[in-house]
């Protein structure tokens, strides 16, 4: 019994560290100013990010709203709801994820990363690829 004391003990240990490890990013966030809802999910070994709602989702013709902005010309009439805007983000360090965002209110890519600040918000930084400005937000989970 003295051998399994000891290994029982270490398993807890572990488990109860990996479940402080989990990813508790996934699930739905508002972005800032609440103008729409992302929703993190795991892809992979990474996170990846949806836009689930808009709040203004129907432009002034009464149409889904679409990627105007984007610069590439291709993609302007495809709808903004739908669209990735996070793929491929990689751990970075304790609750911390990097990769690449697409924002659709100015059409570009940044270089992002993503911090669990608590249960409830997250930070969301990025700098244009290329360079350029960079910018930081905090996002609020959304209620289930």
């Amino acid at each position: 019994m003295r051998l399994h004391t000891p290994l029982l003990a270490f398993s807890l240990l572990i488990f109860s560290n990996a479940s402080l490890f989990a990813a508790p990013v996934t699930g739905n966030w508002y972005t800032y100013g609440a103008k729409s809802m992302v929703k993190i999910t795991q892809c992979g070994k990474g996170l990846c990010g949806q836009i689930v709602w808009l709040r203004k989702g129907l432009g002034s013709d009464g149409q889904p709203v679409r990627d105007e902005r984007n610069l590439n010309k291709r993609h302007r009439t495809r709808k903004v709801l739908g669209l990735s805007t996070f793929s491929g983000l990689a751990p970075a360090g304790p609750k911390r994820w990097s990769g690449l965002m697409y924002n659709p209110d100015d059409g570009r890519i940044y270089k992002a990363s993503l911090t669990i600040l608590n249960a409830g918000s997250i930070r969301v930084e990025g700098c244009r690829v290329g360079g350029g400005p960079c910018g930081m937000r905090t996002w609020a989970r959304a209620k289930k």
